[in-house]
């Protein structure tokens, strides 16, 4: 079996409970993926928001942030898809 990163380098996160004991201060705060490695893709460096220091978090403790698109451009395929 090949393993692939699941979240991408600049992808925004919120931490959530995962496996491992997690300090419980760090539990919905969010930031951005700043590296992940191709030899351990379930471990991620992020940088939570209003920090400098980089974490290394488990992807089960990541959970990916998305804006949601507004109703009106609901069924929308966006700009590089032309009908």
């Amino acid at each position: 079996m090949i393993r692939t990163c699941l979240y991408a380098q600049g992808t925004r996160v919120r931490v959530r409970r995962g496996r491992y004991p997690l300090d419980p201060s760090l539990i919905g705060r969010t930031g951005l993926i700043v590296e992940n490695d191709e030899y351990r893709p379930h471990r991620y460096g992020v940088v939570l928001d209003g920090e400098t220091e980089q974490l290394e978090l488990h992807e089960d403790e990541l959970e990916p942030l998305v804006d949601p698109k507004p109703a009106e451009r609901a069924g929308d395929p966006g700009p590089t898809i032309t009908a």
